[in-house]
């Protein structure tokens, strides 16, 4: 009789494969490597992930779920347009400094071209609670009617340039003060 499929497995492959991703490179990291670091075989590995792209698109789908998740719990239906965006600023940048290697892995697998479209569309199903961030902020006039692609690339990047000094910078009130400082850019640049 076989085994059903066990989700502390699961997790411990997904576990392993982030942090050899990061340590090593998505690319010079085999899914042997991966089973070892999981304290199981190769074969069992494969049961959960046939392929180590497979292995990639879940781990790209998990780390969307799990920031989602958490940014859904801290936004208010009820804050204005200007701090429902500062939310998903601040947000997103203290969930990744959290979540440090899921900000490692993000930024060497989002443009790396090994991400399926179907991939790609589902992660963006995750980030609804932006998209109608942008939606309510052109209703109210209070954002320029740039692209909604356009406003999510700039705010996508301009929280990679933050992470990047906050990463450098080991005092908390200075780390504050670069978040704002970096949301005051992205906002001045997009309001109204």
């Amino acid at each position: 009789m076989a085994r059903k499929p066990s989700p502390e497995r699961r997790a411990q492959f997904l576990d392993a494969a982030l942090k050899l991703f990061v340590n090593n490179g998505v690319q010079n990291t085999s899914t042997a490597a991966i089973a070892r670091e999981a304290g199981s075989a190769a074969g069992t590995l494969f049961i959960y992930f046939p392929t180590k792209q497979d292995l990639i698109h879940e781990l790209v789908l998990q780390i969307s779920r799990e920031q989602s998740a958490y940014m859904k719990g801290i936004l208010e239906p009820d804050l204005s347009v200007r701090d429902i965006f500062y939310t998903i600023w601040a947000g997103s940048i203290r969930w990744f400094l959290e979540n440090m290697d899921a900000y490692l892995y993000t930024q060497q697998i989002r443009d790396s071209g090994s991400i399926s479209e179907e991939v790609v569309q589902e992660t963006a199903k995750q980030l609804d609670y932006y998209f109608a961030a942008i939606q309510k902020g052109f209703a109210a006039g209070v954002i320029k009617p740039y692209p909604v692609e356009l406003i999510g690339g700039i705010l996508y990047q301009d929280i990679v340039a933050v992470m990047n000094l906050i990463r450098a910078e080991p005092d908390p009130a200075k780390q504050e003060e670069i978040i704002q400082a970096g949301f005051n850019i992205f906002w001045d640049g997009i309001k109204q």
